[in-house]
């Protein structure tokens, strides 16, 4: 099993200034440093390690027999991590582009997420775009809270139906958008409306980059359908927006909006 070093967290009572104990509620501290606190939660909480998390995630991997990577994001200092899972045999081309399956799972010691698989899909880098991850509306979610009857033996399951949905559905929803034809003015249009309306969740600044790419020498040329719009979209939140949770429903929604958009030529 691959050793991540990761945090490790310790529950320890709670007691005021008087010293008297809090009921019903528990601190959750560094391990190997108690100084560093990470949470107060109440007792029905249940600590699931980071590194156990992992393990389970490596063995049910090894029982599928799938190639795969595992690459781990330390959030607000590992107190928070996010397991990158790449499956570089499971793949699907969409408008003679490689999309490839990828998987994010999450744990955390402060209440910001329980336990979190999402199945999903992203591009390598290519000459005109950075690597990006590509968020469908199409997700296969495993959630659950850290409760005393947690249970994370689904997960074989729940990626199993992941992969399903990867070369089904998925595949579908953006080979939809490929044969949805519309020209970079159009797209400019399409931005500018959005920004204008001010009914979009998605900041304003990553509109506006979005319409400085779309006005840029060779990309307005390559711009003939709404699959290469939101792969622009796509690469931009990549590399601009640093929140995990902020980038995938700011992909979410304008994916919602172009899908929606009545395009015509």
């Amino acid at each position: 099993m691959t050793d991540f070093n990761f945090k490790r967290a310790k529950e320890i009572p709670i007691f005021d200034d008087q010293g008297r104990r809090w009921l019903g509620q528990k601190g959750l501290v560094n391990e190997a440093n108690e100084e560093e606190r990470f949470s107060i939660v109440g007792e029905g909480y249940k600590v699931i390690q980071h590194d156990e998390v992992a393990e389970v995630i490596e063995k049910a991997l090894e029982d599928l027999k799938l190639d795969h990577t595992i690459t781990p994001k330390l959030i607000n200092e590992g107190i928070r991590v996010s397991l990158d899972l790449h499956f570089p045999t499971i793949q699907q081309s969409i408008a003679g582009e490689n999309l490839k399956m990828w998987a994010s799972f999450d744990n955390s010691y402060n209440c910001t997420t329980g336990l979190r698989l999402e199945v999903n899909a992203f591009l390598p880098e290519t000459n005109d775009y950075v690597y990006s991850a590509v968020v469908s509306e199409t997700l296969n979610r495993y959630y659950h809270k850290h409760t005393k009857g947690l249970s994370i033996d689904v997960f074989e399951g729940t990626l199993n139906k992941g992969i399903e949905l990867f070369q089904t559905k998925i595949k579908e929803e953006f080979e939809s958008l490929a044969n949805t034809a519309i020209t970079a003015m159009q797209a400019r249009e399409f931005i500018k409306e959005l920004v204008e309306k001010k009914e979009i969740k998605t900041a304003k600044k990553y509109l506006e980059m979005i319409l400085d790419r779309l006005s840029s020498e060779g990309v307005a040329e390559k711009m003939t359908n709404a699959w290469m719009l939101y792969r622009l979209i796509s690469a931009i939140f990549t590399k601009e927006v640093s929140s995990i949770d902020i980038r995938k429903s700011n992909s979410r929604e304008m994916l919602n909006k172009i899908k929606n958009h009545k395009w015509s030529i």
